[in-house]
């Protein structure tokens, strides 16, 4: 299903930018954050994400027996007191996964106010800073018909700010597809990982068909939609033409209260289906307005959904 745009909007005198939010004090609250990544992902020995593999450690998580050269640090002493078998001390092998950031560039983000664009810029930075911070491999894509514009693998907070200067910089495109930037997305990542696509969604493609090539475990995805409050619950009233920002094409409308209660009908069963085709494609999902407040509603909601960790 897909839903027109009906309006549009005149930009706000001030002009905002990605960066007002990053100061020191949130970027050190976001150091305290992780992306949660599940244990199955294949990722490298360098990073701070639990992994299947266990290796001798101080902090416990299972026992193996004891083979000659292993470190006497990790025996676990009072055990072998209490048996004949000397066990050593196991725990969780860390490793860093590669975090595959999809962002949508079509024609409908421009739109809001603050516009989904923004919105999504300021999100997407804050989620590579968090990636960034904790030693993950980390690709930055917009999508249009594809994704030939990457930026990275990088890795290590230190290239945030060519981070930044990156996303700052991305153009709206004229045209988009959601399926053939998670395709491209999964042939250039054979071993997988983590996938975090940031989008309005607003396509005609079946989102269950397009997520059908990032299969568990190999991959583990998240999807964070992005709406402007008034695609929910428009204030528009009477006779309009209403154009479609991604093709421009214009129809009349009269916006009477039963259209109206039609529209918001049929946009939460869109927002459900979409919902419901993630849950079938095991990927998360959530989402989210233009207008809340990234530190204060959109970063307490992806920890109450799991899909954050830490303080």
């Amino acid at each position: 299903m897909r839903f027109e745009h009906i309006f549009r909007l005149d930009r706000d005198s001030r002009q905002e930018t990605v960066t007002e939010i990053f100061d020191e004090r949130f970027m050190r609250r976001m150091e305290r954050i992780a992306l949660y990544a599940q244990r199955f992902l294949r990722g490298g020995i360098a990073g701070e994400h639990r992994s299947l593999h266990y290796i001798p450690a101080a902090e416990f998580s299972g026992h193996r027996d004891y083979t000659p050269g292993d470190d006497l640090r990790f025996v676990d002493w009072p055990a072998a007191a209490r048996s004949d078998d000397v066990l050593v001390r196991l725990g969780d092998a860390p490793q860093d996964v590669t975090v595959y950031f999809l962002l949508d560039c079509s024609q409908s983000m421009d739109f809001g106010q603050p516009t989904k664009m923004l919105a999504m810029q300021r999100l997407a930075a804050a989620l590579v800073y968090i990636a960034l911070a904790h030693g993950d491999k980390t690709v930055i894509s917009p999508f249009s018909t594809g994704i030939a514009n990457s930026f990275g693998p990088i890795q290590g907070r230190t290239r945030f700010t060519e981070v930044l200067r990156f996303i700052s910089n991305l153009a709206i495109v004229e045209h988009t597809s959601i399926t053939a930037a998670l395709r491209a997305a999964a042939d250039r990542t054979p071993r997988g990982g983590l996938l975090v696509m940031i989008s309005d969604l607003l396509t005609k493609e079946p989102l269950d068909i397009a997520l059908r090539g990032l299969i568990l475990p190999r991959w583990q995805v998240l999807i964070l939609h992005l709406l402007d409050p008034r695609e929910l619950e428009p204030d528009l009233r009477g006779n309009l033409a209403l154009e479609d920002s991604e093709t421009g094409q214009q129809m009349m409308y009269d916006l009477d209260a039963k259209t109206l209660a039609e529209y918001k009908r049929r946009v939460s069963a869109w927002c459900d289906q979409i919902e419901h085709s993630c849950f079938l494609a095991g990927a998360s999902y959530a989402r989210f307005t233009c207008d809340q407040s990234l530190e204060r509603l959109i970063v307490p909601m992806l920890h109450q959904r799991r899909l954050l960790e830490g303080r």
